[in-house]
């Protein structure tokens, strides 16, 4: 009786063994899968994330492709080319920021919504492909993607906008470049240096 006692003492030992392993295995592997499970969350979200900042920052975009001398005084002409994905824009969403500096360090500038002349020559915005407007309140009010405009713009300062600082004629004298930025929501600025290729000769380009 002794001998079949310690055998079956030794036998429920290795049983109890064996399902403390198997209890650790089943453990374990819950543990692991509950890891995953949580890390794939957390990557999906984090895309999710990522996906959405880089949809919200390039969803918008518009490029300058194309800038020519407009008059004989201080008027340039632009053709701007918005991107084919992206939200409609009004025009009152796009801003431009005309600056330039002299080589004794002199900068000026001037800011407007796109077609606000604020003083200065009138600032007119069409569609490629139609009549110049005659009026700024004849002017585009709404950009489509895909869409192409041409709008010009007046030389001066925000405290002269009657001046010629950053115009052609400005450029040409001080012989310098001016920078053009144009800011839209939802989306990158714009940079553009402004360099006459021919001087002050009306139709040359300034890009």
């Amino acid at each position: 009786m002794r001998r079949n006692r310690i055998i079956s003492d030794e036998e429920c030992a290795m049983g109890i063994g064996a399902m403390i392993i198997f209890v650790g295995i089943i453990l374990f592997t819950s543990i692991v899968s509950f890891t995953i499970i949580h890390i794939t969350e957390e990557l999906t979200q984090n895309s999710q994330n990522t996906a959405e900042d880089v949809r919200r920052d390039v969803a918008n975009s518009v490029i300058i492709t194309g800038a020519w001398v407009y008059d004989n005084y201080d008027d340039m002409l632009f053709m701007m080319e918005f991107g084919a994905t992206g939200d409609p824009l009004t025009r009152q969403d796009v801003h431009y920021v005309l600056t330039c500096t002299e080589d004794d360090g002199d900068f000026f500038y001037r800011s407007a919504m796109l077609g606000f002349s604020n003083g200065g020559s009138a600032i007119f915005v069409w569609e490629v492909g139609t009549e110049r407007p005659t009026t700024e309140a004849d002017n585009v009010d709404n950009f489509e993607p895909g869409g192409r405009y041409f709008f010009t713009l007046d030389g001066g300062t925000q405290a002269a906008p009657g001046g010629d600082q950053c115009g052609p004629v400005h450029l040409d004298r001080e012989g310098i470049s001016a920078n053009l930025w144009l800011h839209i929501p939802n989306g990158p600025s714009t940079h553009q240096i402004l360099t006459l290729s021919n001087g002050r000769e009306i139709g040359s380009q300034i890009i």
